[in-house]
């Protein structure tokens, strides 16, 4: 059983220690480092597609301070030259505990230089639901860097089993809301936890999380940006309740009508199917104050 390590401690000793290797270590602590997941020459090609995509003009709903956030589509070369490799989707697999992987959404995830920290937060958006509280993760975000990441440049942090059980700090961001508005530095979002991880990365390693983790940012006191991009998964398609494929299958990340027919990607078993009727339900990003998963 992973033991949670002191966020004084030094960062190799902590990483280390704290690496979940098995589905079921997972499941228990939220998160699992994959290393060497790109490899040096896909990771020149992806910065070369992030800089195109940074050019483009910004979809304004995805703004969030202190991280610019790019939406991708399925058609996206940059979603395209991820997915394809089988090496790299069994790698999650194996780390998730996947018995029926199904890619939903992605972004390019930049943190600029000289950026304030990205304060506690996590990104499960239907804690209305009752697959919330369900042991295993209705969705996982996967952070592919492109970068090194440490404290000193943003590098992630989070806290292990937060996913499953509510602490003291759920309260404190209760009372935030779930607007993603610049916040006052002093406030305990931006603080340290007792009880954080901080993930020293390497480019070309990735990072996979339970959407319901607590996670959040070092600052970037660097000159340059840390560049990554975000991949959302469902592990258990299938399992998943009726309401939530319905939900998830008409995510603007996904093919149209039609589109798919006209270029079906080699990964094309990785998109969701869904047959039923499609429908929106109501968005909740904020945790409650108390829970626990079943």
């Amino acid at each position: 059983m992973m033991r949670p390590m002191n966020q004084h401690q030094s960062s190799a000793t902590t990483l280390e220690a704290s690496l979940p290797c098995r589905s079921d270590e997972f499941r228990q602590s939220g998160f699992a480092v994959l290393r060497g997941l790109v490899d040096d020459e896909e990771s020149a090609r992806l910065r070369s597609e992030v800089d195109a995509a940074l050019r483009r003009p910004r979809d304004p709903s995805c703004a969030r301070p202190n991280n610019t956030l790019v939406p991708l589509r399925w058609c996206d070369a940059i979603a395209d030259m991820l997915l394809t490799s089988e090496r790299r989707m069994d790698a999650i697999r194996r780390a998730v505990g996947a018995a029926d992987l199904r890619w939903i959404s992605g972004y390019v995830s930049v943190k600029d230089a000289r950026s304030a920290p990205l304060w506690w937060h996590q990104d499960w958006w239907c804690w209305d639901h009752a697959v919330s509280l369900r042991r295993q993760a209705p969705q996982v975000a996967v952070l592919f860097y492109l970068t090194d990441a440490d404290s000193r440049n943003g590098a992630l942090r989070v806290v292990p089993g937060s996913h499953h059980r509510s602490l003291p700090i759920h309260a404190t961001l209760h009372d935030l809301g779930a607007d993603d508005k610049p916040l006052d530095p002093n406030h305990p979002a931006f603080g340290g936890h007792p009880e954080q991880v901080t993930l020293d990365v390497e480019a070309g390693d990735a990072v996979v999380m339970d959407y319901r983790l607590l996670h959040g940012t070092h600052a970037n006191a660097s000159d340059q940006r840390r560049d990554g991009i975000i991949m959302s998964f469902t592990p258990g398609w299938r399992d998943l309740p009726e309401d939530i494929r319905a939900h998830l299958i008409s995510h603007c990340a996904q093919p149209l009508a039609g589109e798919i027919t006209r270029a079906t990607p080699s990964w094309g078993n990785l998109l969701p199917v869904f047959d039923g009727a499609r429908r929106d339900l109501t968005l909740n990003r904020v945790a409650p104050a108390h829970f626990e998963a079943r």
